[in-house]
């Protein structure tokens, strides 16, 4: 199983649109677990992946997208990297 989290907080503009564009992606990707996670609440980690703005895609902690692509660049990007 893969993880996808979306790395974002509480004021970043993009989240509200870019959640519902993430899980219509991952409806081609049944074993990809999402989780969204606040940069503020979770400073340790989103140093750690080198995590510098939000919002940030990272797929199986390697970065693959600052900002949220569109659903088909993003189904295109996860069947690249899986």
């Amino acid at each position: 199983m893969s993880t996808l989290m979306l790395f974002t907080d509480s004021i970043c503009f993009s989240r509200e649109r870019g959640i519902p564009v993430i899980r219509e992606a991952l409806r081609h990707f049944p074993n990809i677990l999402f989780r969204e996670i606040n940069m503020f609440k979770h400073p340790q980690k989103t140093q750690r992946l080198g995590i510098k703005m939000s919002p940030t895609l990272v797929l199986n902690k390697k970065i693959i997208s600052v900002g949220i692509p569109d659903k088909e660049e993003l189904v295109k990007i996860l069947f690249a990297e899986l």
